[in-house]
């Protein structure tokens, strides 16, 4: 979601600082006596003078503001991941919490850790970890599906997360160059 509201901000931004500019641009050369240079706003002046409030073009303009409006506030209400994960604390009353990409790396280290392991890339969306492990092609035989897991549930159960995220691992040989 944040993600998302920064791709929605920067073409909102721009158009303000566009706006801005061109706004001051224009004062300037009304000032100078030069007339419109960008934009002809005598036109759009004169076009807001002759309609009123009750014009059909006036209102689709305003319903189409106010929709714009609603879709920007309505993306807010969609709930956000959230940035840190809870873990049980060894004392009561204290709140204590892991960020999300600690425990992307813990369980990274963890894996690249078996001796055979030539990649592992870790990623976790939601309440679910998904593991994709490369294993050099000498080592091919000892290591299997389940000895990543281990090393993995292991690795999440040393947080000791209050939720802890379902496990998919996927293992894979990695090719000779």
């Amino acid at each position: 979601m944040k993600q998302l509201n920064r791709i929605i901000a920067l073409p909102i931004a721009l158009g303000f600082v566009f706006l801005a500019v061109l706004v001051v641009v224009e004062l300037i050369a009304e000032r100078a006596g030069a007339g419109p240079v960008i934009v002809n706003w005598h036109g759009i002046y004169d076009w807001m003078a002759t309609h009123t409030w009750e014009s059909t073009s006036v209102r689709i303009i305003g319903g189409l503001c106010a929709l714009g409006g609603l879709l920007l506030l309505a993306l807010q209400f969609i709930p956000r991941k959230p940035e840190r994960l809870r873990v049980h604390a060894a004392e009561k009353g204290v709140d204590a919490a892991i960020d999300r990409r600690s425990l992307v790396r813990t369980v990274q280290q963890a894996v690249g850790d078996i001796d055979g392991i030539s990649q592992a890339k870790v990623a976790l969306h939601g309440n679910k970890v998904t593991v994709d492990a490369r294993r050099r092609a000498e080592a091919a035989e000892g290591i299997t599906t389940q000895t990543v897991a281990d090393a993995t549930h292991r690795a999440v159960d040393d947080l000791h997360l209050r939720r802890p995220p379902r496990i998919t691992i996927k293992l894979a040989t990695a090719r000779e160059r």
